[in-house]
């Protein structure tokens, strides 16, 4: 796989995230219940998460960083945005904090990031023309607690579902490796 100047470009950006102490965290998702608004993250599995799409990383330098499915690559990847307007509205906001996957991560500094880069070829039904993509499907935030963070462009059609479907306009997130592993949020 080649990256192009644009690819590293993105990874170059990404590596902005190194140093930012996390103070809070916050997943934001479409209110689909604006009268009795509900969390529609959580799952069967304990600490993995799925978010409409945005988790949002508040930092001790007042830095705001925005992780987010995106369609710069593919249409869907991930994104990352540093201080700068979410494309998101209509949307509700939860601190999760102090929950279990997140709260060993809060007063910790991120010291790696790592960008899993996927290919994905389309065919145009009509011309059968092909076209290849190289976009961003995951990535593995290390902190200094030596604890890593697993965010990936996946998501669950069904809550009984076993292992996630790549290509969706949602986030799983979790800390445990060999959970994300097994429903096929990373390889």
């Amino acid at each position: 796989m080649i990256l192009t100047q644009e690819h590293l470009d993105f990874e170059k950006f990404s590596r902005h995230l190194l140093g930012l102490t996390i103070i809070k965290v916050e997943y934001s998702e479409i209110n689909y219940e604006p009268t009795n608004p509900r969390p529609n993250y959580p799952t069967k599995y304990k600490n993995l998460d799925s978010v409409d799409f945005s988790i949002f990383l508040h930092t001790d330098s007042e830095k705001l960083v925005e992780i987010y499915w995106d369609d710069k690559f593919f249409q869907f990847g991930i994104g990352i945005k540093i201080n700068e307007q979410s494309d998101f509205s209509g949307n509700i906001k939860w601190n999760v904090s102090p929950n279990d996957l997140w709260k060993k991560f809060i007063g910790t500094k991120i010291t790696n990031i790592n960008i899993t880069w996927e290919t994905v070829t389309t065919t145009e039904e009509k011309t059968q023309k092909t076209k290849k993509f190289i976009y961003p499907q995951d990535i593995k935030i290390t902190f200094s607690n030596d604890k890593n963070l697993f965010v990936s462009v996946a998501g669950f059609l069904d809550q009984n579902d076993e292992e996630v479907y790549g290509m969706l306009d949602n986030l799983t997130v979790t800390d445990n490796e060999e959970l994300a592993k097994q429903v096929k949020m990373i390889n």
